[in-house]
């Protein structure tokens, strides 16, 4: 029972209440949905180029040490360079683990196969880099995550500066993905490596 001179929200008040509620709710949850979206964009990002620059400072730490052990961990014709590349693909040997002679696991390589969408480690590989994709050389293994990153390129460049007695070597690596959920997300890394090793003449 309503006491005298006091009076309730009427219909279309109430009605106009929930409206402005209503619309007001929409757009927060609206603003939330986009918030959450955008981080979860931002998160993938984030780890497309977390992934892509781990690959590339594993190439980096490894090729920097190409030629140490001395001769017989030269490669290429007449083993005669500490890196040899073509444009998808770099074969090097080095002595780690201090072993007394060369095995397999000291002929090592990167290599980019488009076809299956993947940047692959390699042991037990010949010294040319022409023969990289060839049947039966080396043990592979893949570094990217072909499900989540596209690679969309991995170039190798060499050059060389030479005196009278010595050939100091540096490669230039070109690194690109996006991701494969969207291509609008991509990074591309590029980076110069010197080799520590000199090939003596």
């Amino acid at each position: 029972m309503l006491m005298a001179g006091k009076k309730g929200f009427s219909l279309i008040e109430m009605l106009i209440s929930l409206l402005l509620g209503s619309v007001l709710l929409a757009m927060v949850i609206g603003l939330y949905v986009t918030g959450v979206s955008s981080g979860a964009k931002s998160l993938k990002y984030s780890r497309l180029r977390t992934d892509l620059q781990s690959m590339m400072s594993m190439m980096e730490t490894d090729i920097r040490r190409a030629g140490y052990g001395g001769n017989a961990f030269l490669v290429g014709s007449g083993a005669s360079k500490t890196v040899d590349s073509i444009n998808h693909c770099i074969i090097y040997y080095y002595n780690h683990d201090s072993v007394l002679s060369i095995t397999d696991a000291n002929k090592m390589a990167f290599r980019f196969v488009p076809a299956k969408n993947e940047i692959q480690f390699g042991t037990g590989v010949g010294p040319l880099a022409s023969d990289c994709y060839s049947p039966g050389n080396g043990s592979w293994t893949a570094l990217s995550d072909k499900n989540f990153i596209k690679i969309t390129a991995l170039n190798f460049t060499e050059n060389a500066v030479s005196s009278a007695s010595a050939t100091m070597r540096s490669v230039q690596i070109i690194l690109a993905g996006e991701l494969v959920s969207d291509n609008r997300y991509s990074h591309v890394i590029k980076t110069k490596v010197s080799v520590r090793n000199i090939e003596v003449k």
